[in-house]
């Protein structure tokens, strides 16, 4: 009878994840081995859909690019990292700059893209006016390869340190004080202490910060719709390309093949995540 309750409270989830991510998924797939447009008759293809797009090369272009795109996690990790030290070690002043840093996280984000969008202007942007002062000429950030890249990762940073943060303060949370109080009498410094006693203990919290933030920066759109819509196809990435190919040229089959391949990039992180993680144990 026990069993049946524990069934019974699962049953609304297990409903919504089939109707809203499993039956979608399997959608995907389908429509990714056939041939489906806006307008004409659906018939069935094999592997057409994901022939015709690796021999796009605008697909091998934002599959680089959102590889490249991918250097921002490192450095996500060791800002949001950072700011959780420096959180912990500050305690008074704990809780108006959680406030602060975690303001990015619930500005909306299509709000907070048309303020980058100027701030990073060309001829009008804040950006180009700062570095003007100390005689630095206008770089494209919007309008050119890799600068808009660059652009791009502030723009993240600056949205995701915040969320991040918050993980590793709680993971800071349960450490035991014990074994840095005994560093400390071995005369051990706060640089020594971080390297070799918390980040050490921080091993699982990371790995989770990198797979969900991996995850999350190579299915970036809105960032790239928002602030660079009129950069060409080759300076955006997976996410973006398979947008165009639904919705501007209404070629629903490559599109879905796009997903695909986005899938198995995204579950292949999870796997290596969950690999790495019982190597470690």
């Amino acid at each position: 009878m026990k069993n049946k309750a524990v069934y019974f409270f699962l049953l609304p989830g297990i409903i919504f994840l089939v109707i809203f991510a499993l039956l979608p998924m399997i959608q995907i797939f389908y429509f990714s081995l056939i041939d489906y447009t806006l307008i004409g008759s659906r018939s069935y293809n094999a592997f057409g859909n994901y022939i015709k797009l690796f021999g796009d090369e605008r697909f091998w272009h934002v599959f680089l690019n959102s590889f490249l795109y991918l250097a921002v996690t490192p450095l996500l990790i060791i800002v949001s990292l950072l700011l959780a030290l420096l959180l912990r070690e500050n305690k008074k002043i704990s809780i108006i700059l959680r406030s602060v840093y975690f303001l990015p996280v619930v500005t909306p984000l299509v709000i907070a893209g048309i303020i980058w969008r100027w701030i990073f202007a060309e001829d009008t942007g804040l950006m180009n006016y700062l570095l003007s002062i100390i005689n630095i000429s206008n770089i494209p950030w919007l309008s050119s390869f890799p600068e808009n890249m660059i652009s791009l990762f502030i723009v993240t940073i600056w949205r995701g340190a915040g969320y991040y943060m918050m993980i590793f303060l709680a993971g800071l949370a349960v450490l035991p004080k014990e074994i840095e109080e005994a560093a400390e009498i071995d005369g051990a410094g706060y640089i020594s202490k971080v390297f070799y006693i918390i980040i050490p203990q921080l091993k699982y919290v990371i790995s989770l910060v990198f797979v969900v933030s991996a995850a999350s920066a190579i299915k970036i759109f809105t960032e790239l719709y928002v602030m660079i819509p009129g950069a060409p196809m080759d300076n955006k990435t997976i996410v973006y390309y398979l947008f165009s190919e639904a919705f501007e040229k209404f070629d629903f089959g490559v599109s879905s093949a796009a997903g695909v391949i986005l899938f198995l990039i995204t579950l292949g992180f999870s796997i290596a995540n969950i690999k790495l993680m019982e190597h470690q144990k």
